[in-house]
């Protein structure tokens, strides 16, 4: 699928003084995109509550939807190289679950809202196609972080009878997604049953059908 994104963004060249503040900028935004999700934001609150004027927020974003798209990008850019990170640096396959089930259950705790905006945008999906290349942008980088996972696994000794590493991905996001959404509605246990449910059952998704 062609890679497509708003045309100023791909005219304007911004200077690297301007690029940074665009992204300082996105970094505020970010906490009022995630209270307000994409149905009731508009640029004109997410400038209120960012301080900055209506103007500002346009000569960088020309809409809501390019704006959102690359605030989220920012996050599950450090989010997947976070990640891949600890998963590299694991020295045995009982404590690289433990680490992963730790990490999905304390970004839960830390950043549910801005979760929650990725989640947002995966559904807006399904009706604007505007928003198609950054879901399947983000996904292909998810599924490659569980075929590092599955490598890794193997190499630390582990046996993995699953080697399609799209199963994984969609086993712990149906997880992940569950449990974020226990969260956000009030289940003050939803993350530490999460950890417990990766612990527990993520050694049985990698076992052969």
């Amino acid at each position: 699928m062609e890679n497509r994104v708003p045309v100023s963004s791909t005219v304007r060249k911004l200077s690297p003084k301007s690029a940074e503040k665009k992204r300082e900028l996105a970094m505020h935004a970010t906490y009022s995109l995630a209270d307000l999700g994409f149905a009731r934001m508009n640029l004109r609150d997410v400038a209120l509550r960012s301080g900055v004027s209506l103007g500002v927020i346009h000569y960088y974003f020309e809409s809501k939807t390019e704006l959102l798209i690359y605030c989220v990008r920012l996050y599950k850019e450090g989010f997947i190289l976070e990640l891949a990170e600890m998963i590299t640096q694991a020295g045995r396959p009982d404590k690289l679950i433990e680490d992963l089930a730790d990490f999905l259950a304390s970004t839960i705790d830390q950043h549910a809202h801005i979760h929650r905006l990725w989640y947002d945008i995966r559904a807006q999906a399904q009706f604007d196609e505007a928003f198609q290349p950054a879901v399947q942008e983000f996904e292909i980088l998810l599924i490659d972080v569980f075929q590092l996972l599955l490598t890794k696994l193997r190499a630390l000794g582990a046996e993995c009878g699953v080697s399609d590493p799209l199963r994984l991905y969609i086993a712990l996001d149906g997880w992940f997604r569950y449990f974020l959404q226990r969260k956000l509605m009030g289940d003050t246990d939803a993350t530490s049953t999460l950890r417990d449910r990766v612990v527990i059952e993520f050694p049985l998704t990698l076992s052969p059908a």
